[in-house]
Order: C-alpha cells, then sequence, then structure tokens
C-alpha cells in the first residue's frame, strides 16, 4: 500500500507541480525554452520587457480580463441563482423539465455552445438578430447585437456557463429549512428584509464558493476569445497567452514573455483563493440544515408564477433553443442565409452531414478524442481512489496528510489555459530526451490534470465506508493492501465510475489544453471542428460541415454519457441485490457489510 500510495504521489506531483514549476522557471530563464537552448541564460528580462518596453501591456490585460471574467462570472451566477432558486424553493410548473433544459448545454462541447452562439448572433443571418429585426429593435439588413463587441462576448461567455453554477446552487437550497425564515417573518420583517438578513447570509458560504469556482473555470476558457474576441478580447488573459506562443507569420514566440504573464496571473489566483478562504472561515456558524426543524417546504409565488415561468423562457430560448436551431440550421443550408420558409423549401440540402461523415480526418480525430478522454479518465480516477484512501484512512501525521490533501485538490484552482501552456513547456523541453511532444500522450496527462474532481468524489465516498469492514479483513490476516483491493474497491467503484463518466464527458470536450499541445497528427474532433469553423484554416474552412461535424459531436457526447450512466444506475443496484440476497443476514447492521460486492475469500470475509 505504501508503494500505491509513493507511485500516485509521484504522479500527482508530476501531473500538477513539475509543469508549473517549468513554467515558473521559464518565466526567469531564456526568452524562448527555458531547457535544451544555448542561448537560455537566468536573468529578470522577461519580466523587464512585461511591466516595460515590449510587454507593456500588462496593465490592460490586467483591466480586459477582469472585466470579462468579473462580468461572464456575474451573468452566469444571477442567472443561475435566480434559476435554482425557483426550481428548489417555489412552486413554479414544470420544475423537472426546466431542469433538464438548464443542464442540457452543460453536456454539450465548449466549442460546439460557442459556435451556436456565433450563429445565433450572426449580424445579418442570425436567427436572434432576424427575431430582434422583425420586432422592431434593429436596422434594415444587419444587428442590432454586434457579436463581436466587448459587452456582447462578456454576457455569451455567462450565458454559456450558467449549467455548472446552477448544479452547484441546487443542493445549497435544496438543504436549507425554512425555519430561520419563517422566524424572521413572525418577528414582523418584511419579504426583502427576511432575504436580506437571513436568506442571503445562510446562502452567502456556498454562494461565494461557487463564484470563486466559477471564475477560475471561466479564466481558463479559451472558446468564447478565440471565436468572439478576435477583435476586441486580444487582451484577455487566455486570449493573449495563445497569441504570444502562436504569433502571426515572420514572428517568433516568446515562451518567456508568455511565462512571466503567466506567473502574474497565478498570483492573482493564489491571492483569490486566500480571499475566499478568509470570507468563509465562519461558514459553520450559518449552517441551515438541523436535526428537528428541518422542513424543506417550497414557497408558494401565487400571481407571479406565470410570469415566472414566463422569465424561465425567455432566459431558455437564447441560450438553449435558438443556439441548436442556428447550429443546425447552418448545417443543413450551403451557406450562410436567414431563417426563412423560402430559403427553407429551396436550399435545404443534407451535403454538409454526407461530407461529413465521410471525412475520413473526422473519424481519425474522433477516434483520437475517444483514446485521450478513456485513458486520461482512468489515470486520473486511479491516483484518486488510491490517494483518497490514504488521506481518509491514515492515523496521525495530520499536516502531512493536510499537504497530500491540499496537493490532490489543487487543480480545481489552476486554469486550463495555465496548465495547457505549463506542459507545452515541459513537453518541449523534454523532446529531444523523451519524444512525447506531437502525441496523443501528451494529452492524456495535460488532461489528467483534473484528477482533483476524481479526487474529491472519491475522497467522500471512503467517509462513507465503515472502517469496521477494514478492521474485519485486517483482522482475518489480510494486509493493508489486499484490504483496499478486495475489501475499498469494490465499495468505491460506483463513486468512482460515476466520477469517471464525468471526467471522460469532460475530456471528449476539452478546446483549451489541445491548443497549446495538439498538431495536426494528434487533434482531437475539438480542434479539427475548430479548423472547419476558422477563416484562417485555408482548405480545411467549410462552416456547413463544421456545423454538421458539431452535431454529430454532440449526438455522440450525449449518447456516450447517457448510455454510460444508464448502465451504472442499472448494474449497481443489481451487483448489491445479488450479495445481499444469499447472505440472508438475521440482524440489520449485516446487510451494510454484504450489501455492496460478492466476498471473494478468506481475508475479505
Amino acid at each position: 500500500m505504501r508503494a500505491a500510495t509513493a507511485a500516485a504521489v509521484l504522479i500527482m506531483v508530476y501531473l500538477l507541480v513539475i509543469p508549473l514549476a517549468v513554467q515558473v522557471v521559464s518565466a526567469v530563464r531564456g526568452t524562448y525554452l527555458p531547457f535544451g537552448l544555448p542561448s537560455s541564460r537566468w536573468g529578470l528580462h522577461n519580466f523587464a520587457d512585461l511591466y516595460g518596453g515590449l510587454g507593456g501591456d500588462l496593465l490592460r490585460t490586467l483591466r480586459d480580463t477582469a472585466l470579462f471574467v468579473g462580468g461572464s462570472t456575474l451573468v452566469a451566477v444571477l442567472a443561475a441563482w435566480g434559476l435554482a432558486w425557483l426550481v428548489v424553493r417555489t412552486d413554479l410548473p414544470g420544475r423537472n423539465v426546466i431542469t433538464m433544459a438548464v443542464i442540457v448545454p452543460f453536456v454539450i462541447p465548449p466549442i460546439v455552445r460557442a459556435q451556436g452562439y456565433l450563429l445565433m448572433l450572426a449580424p445579418k443571418s442570425g436567427v436572434l438578430n432576424q427575431v430582434l429585426r422583425t420586432a422592431g429593435l434593429g436596422g434594415h439588413g444587419s444587428g442590432p447585437i454586434d457579436p463581436f463587441d466587448f459587452a456582447t462576448m462578456t454576457v455569451v461567455q455567462g450565458l454559456a456557463n450558467v449549467a455548472f453554477p446552477f448544479l452547484l446552487l441546487m443542493p445549497i437550497m435544496q438543504n436549507m429549512g425554512r425555519s430561520h425564515e419563517e422566524a424572521a417573518r413572525a418577528s414582523g420583517a418584511s419579504a426583502w428584509q427576511t432575504f436580506r438578513r437571513v436568506t442571503l447570509p445562510m446562502l452567502w458560504p456556498g454562494t461565494l464558493g461557487v463564484v470563486v469556482l466559477l471564475a477560475m473555470l471561466l479564466f481558463g476558457n479559451l472558446e468564447v476569445p478565440l471565436l468572439f474576441g478576435q477583435q476586441e478580447g486580444g487582451h484577455i488573459f487566455a486570449l493573449k497567452l495563445w497569441k504570444i506562443i502562436t504569433p502571426s507569420t515572420g514572428e517568433l514566440p516568446r515562451y518567456g514573455l508568455a511565462a512571466a504573464y503567466s506567473a502574474n496571473f497565478l498570483v492573482i489566483v493564489v491571492l483569490l483563493f486566500r480571499v475566499y478562504l478568509w470570507a468563509t472561515r465562519g461558514a459553520d456558524r450559518r449552517a441551515a440544515v438541523t436535526g428537528k426543524d428541518y422542513r424543506p417546504v417550497r414557497l408558494p409565488l401565487g400571481r407571479v408564477r406565470y410570469p415566472a415561468l414566463a422569465l424561465v423562457a425567455l432566459y431558455l430560448v437564447p441560450t438553449t433553443v435558438l443556439p441548436l436551431l442556428a447550429l443546425l440550421w447552418s448545417a443543413v443550408t450551403p451557406y450562410a442565409m436567414p431563417i426563412t420558409w423560402p430559403n427553407l423549401t429551396h436550399h435545404l440540402t443534407g451535403g454538409a452531414f454526407s461530407a461529413a461523415l465521410g471525412d475520413h480526418e473526422f473519424w481519425a480525430s474522433l477516434g483520437r478524442t475517444a483514446v485521450i478522454a478513456v485513458s486520461s479518465a482512468t489515470l486520473a480516477v486511479a491516483v484518486a481512489m488510491v490517494v483518497a484512501y490514504t488521506t481518509a484512512r491514515t492515523p496521525g501525521k495530520r499536516r502531512r496528510m493536510r499537504a497530500l490533501d491540499a496537493l490532490a485538490s489543487s487543480s480545481l484552482a489552476i486554469p486550463a489555459t495555465m496548465v495547457g501552456f505549463s506542459a507545452f513547456l515541459l513537453y518541449s523541453s523534454l523532446n529531444r530526451w523523451v519524444p512525447l511532444m506531437g502525441t496523443i500522450w501528451v494529452l492524456v496527462l495535460a488532461y489528467s490534470y483534473r484528477v482533483s474532481v476524481a479526487y474529491r468524489i472519491s475522497y467522500s465516498a471512503v467517509l462513507q465506508i465503515n472502517p469496521e469492514l477494514e478492521d474485519a479483513g485486517s483482522a482475518a490476516g489480510a494486509s493493508r493492501f489486499a484490504v483496499f483491493r478486495r475489501i475499498v474497491v469494490p465499495l468505491l467503484t460506483p463513486a468512482a465510475f460515476g466520477a469517471w463518466i464525468q471526467m471522460v464527458i469532460m475530456g471528449a470536450n476539452e478546446f483549451t489544453l489541445p491548443a497549446f499541445l495538439a498538431t495536426p497528427e494528434s487533434r482531437p474532433l475539438s480542434w479539427y471542428l475548430y479548423s472547419r469553423i476558422d477563416p484562417e484554416s485555408a482548405q480545411l474552412y467549410a462552416p456547413g460541415q463544421g456545423a454538421a461535424m458539431a452535431v454529430i459531436f454532440t449526438v455522440c457526447v450525449l449518447v456516450a454519457g447517457y448510455g454510460l450512466r444508464l448502465l451504472t444506475t442499472r448494474r449497481a443496484p443489481a451487483r448489491a441485490l445479488a450479495a445481499a440476497v444469499p447472505a440472508a443476514p438475521a440482524e440489520p447492521a449485516a446487510p451494510v457489510v454484504t450489501a455492496t460486492s460478492p466476498v471473494p475469500d478468506r481475508a475479505a470475509r
């Protein structure tokens, strides 16, 4: 067990610490790669360029990034908070349907969502601009919304990521009883006073955690800035970093300057988390779930029920319905054109789908996507299970276990842009000795940095397992590793499989990491799809085929995710029942021991 734990810790250090360390070294060594080049030298010249002459636009990058990330986070959290409140805390009609409609975009690949928004907001042929012009809110033939405006890009980034905070806020609101609010109303407080002085303080710690986590997620996203920000978003951190290492023709990349940029923003990330820890230090005093008075009662909306339902529909139509409609319309028409009945009857074609299905590179990139997503998820979950068991079950050595827990959870705070750039520096420097750069295995290792997702799920699952089961195995003569392999792993399998499914979907949807690491021979489907809709891709540019590939890609992800989850929900209860029935326990506590997996040998018994 010590060997397995040591191996898991070394893998986590390699995935999380070493790339960031190479990035910091690159900031103070060399203009290009920090190792393997004779021109590399130690010094602060990259920071001098950043704060002074050649790179003196740091302040603008800080300002634009703060406005973009802060504005999009505000839009997403406000929309998610309102939706979660209506679905969880009120008697709004159709709550289950609304929940599914809000969650569905979360499963759609981010590049597909961004492409759908871009098609929906196209100045002339965009369906939303068409609707607004029909309503008399715009000019003739174009607008009124400019998709490449900074404010539009910020709102799009926020609306495209509402599902994530919505999923996190729902359980927070479900666990809040009504006794505190009822006491405030009985004391004479108005509805607004109760909401401001009772409800919001109770929900504040969880909401603040969601805000910080979402800001970290949006900080590293590249899809929307890359598609919408070429005109006014060039100083957003993710796009700025990508442009520095992939300059236009005739310029050389400056990896040292990019590392200096990233080092400054890494400090900001650390400070942001310190503020979060300070703000939530008294979260236990705002506990909302108690023993006797916990009653999750829904608030009656009364007369505002249907106006609230209309507001929800006003959100869902431009965020879920219209982007998918615009994407499908682009796939079945030969070129960009407004959605009209004559265009539908005269120009409808399935040629883009036929061309996409007959494209060998499409299938090759789809296969690479599956290999990368499955391999990275398997590696991350295996490491997470070992580390979660060690941190949860090791007696004593609390400081060491806290450090290991912090390491295993750290990837939640590292934006994907920094991870992609750090991995690029690491494997480019090692390529002369270990030629991995340009292969799919670099992407597998980079994708695995999200081990924290699997770790947090596995850690919670370990805490729910009664240690008496492991004590029984040890008393029977089994080693600690045998106990882990034959008792703990079968009990952890349902939770680990759920984490594995989530990470497979995240890997299939990933766009930012391959932006720094993929080559034409190793790129996953997300980047091959982008090359089809990017006008600078020369002969690969085919927006109709790109839209068709996006539709096929989305269907594949939805079918795979739903199939895996269905398999999990059907087989896990069957395994538990098969294990429980032969045992026929006489005592009520016995099913806890036998209702999870078969008992294969003496050590497990």
